[in-house]
C-alpha cells in the first residue's frame, strides 16, 4: 500500500516546495501538506544594517513581491520616527503599488494558476503552462502579457525600477515622475481596463465549469485583512478579523500585532505558520485579496464597487480557495480604476519628502500585499543600527488555510484513482493563494537534514537530522 504521494517539485510558484499527501490504509487522502525546502534567513541578514538602508535590502528578498517589501519597511521607519510624509509621496507610493498589484495579480491568475483553469486540470503536466497556452490561444497570452507589462511599466516609472524600486526613502519619495509620463500611465490604465474585463470574461466561463470544486474547497477560517472603515485598502491601516460567519471578531493596530498573532514552526518545512491568539487557544485564518473582500464592503471605484457588490451578494464572506482567483480579478479592476483617478487630477506639484533622521528605537509597520498582511518590525540601537527583525510575511498567513485545502482537493481527486489528476488538484489548491516563498522562510538554528549514502548507484544507508 501506498503511503504517500509526493509532489516535488511543485512548479508555476514562486519559490521552491513540495507536496506531501498521507495515504491511509483504505486508500483515501488523510492529510496533505506543503513543506517549503529552502531557508533564506532575512531576520538574521538584516541585524546590523543601518536602518535607513532596510527598504532597499528588505525590496530584494523578493523578485515577485519587491514593492511590498520596500514600501513596508519605510512605513515600519516612519512610524517609529513618527515621520509624516506630504500627500503627494502618499499618492505616488500609492500609484506605484497599484501597479505592482496589477502585475502580480495577472501572473498569478493567468499565467501560474490560469493553465490551471483555461487548459484543464486533468490535462497533462507538459500541457498545463503557459506555452500551450500560447500554441491554443496566442491572442490572448499576448493581452496578458501586455497587462503585465503595464503594471511593471508604472512601477519601473514611480518606483525608479521595474524590479526593486528604490524611491520611496524615509520622509516619502526621492523622485517623481513629470506630467508627460503621468499622463502615459493614466492611458495605460486605460487599455489596462479594457485588458482585464477581456481577459475576466475568459476565465470566468473557465471557472463555471469547475464550480462543483468551489463547495470542496472550502476554508471555515477567519478572514484577516486591513479596512479603512470598510474600504478595501492597500497601505497601513487598522487591521480587522471576520469570522467565518462574518462576524466581526476583533480589529488591532501594527503595534498590536504580537499580542494577536502568535508564529508556529510547521514539520518538515522551513516556513512558519500564523494563527490569531484567542486565550489558551489559537485560531486559523487566511489573508489575501479573498480576505480583503471578506473584511470591506466598497473599493469607492464605480467598477470594482460593481464586481464587489456581485461577489457578496452570493453570501458573505466567501471561503473557497477557488474565489481568490475572481476576488484577484476584481482587485485588477480596482487598481486600473484608482490608477487613472489618481493620474487624472489627484496627483498635484506640492512636496514629496520631509525631514527624517535614523534614530534608535522599534520599528513596526503592515501593509497589504498582494497575497495578504505583511508586517515588518525591528528594534534599532542609538547609531541607527538594526539588533533584530521580524517579518511576517502573506504565505506564512496562509500556511494552515493552503495545508487545508490542499487536503481538500486531494480528498476528492483521489477517487478518480488517477495519481496524474491527484496531485494536478492538490498543486491547483496550492496555487489558488498565490504563495511567495521565497521571502516567507525564515527558521534558523537546527535544520532537518537527510543524506543518502550510496555504493554503486544503490543508497545503503541513510543519515538524518531532525529539524526542532
Amino acid at each position: 500500500m501506498k503511503t504517500k504521494v509526493i509532489v516535488d517539485p511543485v512548479t508555476r510558484i514562486e519559490g521552491h516546495a513540495r507536496i506531501v499527501l498521507d495515504i491511509n490504509d483504505s486508500g483515501n487522502v488523510s492529510s496533505g501538506h506543503l513543506q517549503v525546502l529552502e531557508i533564506r534567513g532575512f531576520e538574521k541578514l538584516l541585524e546590523g544594517m543601518e536602518l535607513f538602508k532596510l527598504p532597499l535590502i528588505t525590496g530584494r528578498i523578493c523578485g515577485v513581491c519587491p514593492a511590498a517589501h520596500h514600501l513596508a519597511s519605510v512605513t515600519a521607519i516612519e512610524n517609529g520616527l513618527k515621520v509624516k510624509i506630504p500627500s503627494d509621496a502618499k499618492l505616488l507610493r500609492e500609484l506605484m503599488y497599484l501597479g505592482h498589484i496589477l502585475h502580480s495579480h495577472a501572473l498569478s491568475t493567468f499565467v501560474l494558476t490560469g493553465p490551471d483553469v483555461l487548459v484543464g486540470i486533468g490535462a497533462k503536466p507538459a500541457d498545463r503552462n503557459v506555452l500551450s497556452l500560447l500554441n491554443m490561444a496566442p491572442e490572448i497570452v499576448k493581452k496578458v502579457l501586455r497587462l503585465r507589462s503595464i503594471g511593471q511599466k508604472i512601477v519601473e516609472i514611480v518606483g525608479g525600477r521595474g524590479v526593486h524600486p528604490v524611491t520611496s526613502v524615509p520622509g516619502g519619495q526621492a523622485s517623481r515622475p513629470d506630467a508627460d509620463e503621468t499622463t502615459k500611465i493614466g492611458l495605460w490604465s486605460v487599455e489596462a481596463g479594457s485588458l482585464v474585463k477581456e481577459l475576466a470574461d475568459v476565465l470566468r466561463k473557465k471557472l463555471d465549469n469547475i464550480s462543483d470544486l468551489r463547495e470542496i474547497a472550502e476554508i471555515p477560517f477567519h478572514s484577516v485583512a486591513l479596512s479603512d472603515n470598510g474600504k478595501v485598502t492597500y497601505m497601513q491601516n487598522v487591521c480587522k478579523a471576520l469570522d467565518p460567519s462574518g462576524e466581526e471578531e476583533r480589529t488591532f493596530t501594527v503595534d498590536d500585532y504580537a499580542d494577536n498573532l502568535v508564529e508556529h514552526p510547521m514539520q518538515g518545512s522551513y516556513m512558519r505558520s500564523v494563527r490569531l491568539k484567542s486565550g489558551k487557544e489559537e485560531k486559523n485564518y487566511f489573508v489575501g485579496p479573498l480576505a480583503r473582500l471578506n473584511v470591506n464592503s466598497s473599493f469607492s471605484t464605480p467598477k470594482a464597487d460593481k464586481l464587489l457588490s456581485n461577489f457578496r451578494s452570493g453570501g458573505s464572506p466567501r471561503l473557497s480557495a477557488i474565489d481568490y482567483l475572481e476576488a484577484r480579478l476584481i482587485e485588477m479592476t480596482y487598481c486600473t480604476e484608482r490608477i487613472t483617478e489618481i493620474c487624472g487630477g489627484e496627483l498635484g506639484d506640492g512636496p514629496i519628502i520631509t525631514d527624517a533622521s535614523p534614530a534608535g528605537g522599534r520599528f513596526r509597520g503592515i501593509i497589504e500585499a498582494p497575497r495578504g498582511i505583511l508586517i515588518h518590525d525591528y528594534e534599532a540601537d542609538d547609531d541607527g543600527k538594526i539588533t533584530s527583525a521580524n517579518l511576517i510575511v502573506a504565505t506564512q498567513n496562509n500556511y494552515d488555510a493552503i495545508d487545508f485545502a490542499i487536503t481538500a482537493l486531494a480528498r476528492h481527486f483521489k477517487q478518480s484513482g488517477d495519481d496524474n489528476i491527484l496531485m494536478n488538484g492538490a498543486e491547483f489548491a496550492l496555487r489558488c493563494f498565490d504563495p511567495c516563498l521565497a521571502c516567507a522562510t525564515h527558521t534558523a538554528g537546527s535544520m532537518p537534514m537527510e543524506i543518502d549514502l550510496r555504493r554503486n548507484g544503490r543508497t545503503f544507508r541513510v543519515l538524518r537530522r531532525e529539524g526542532k
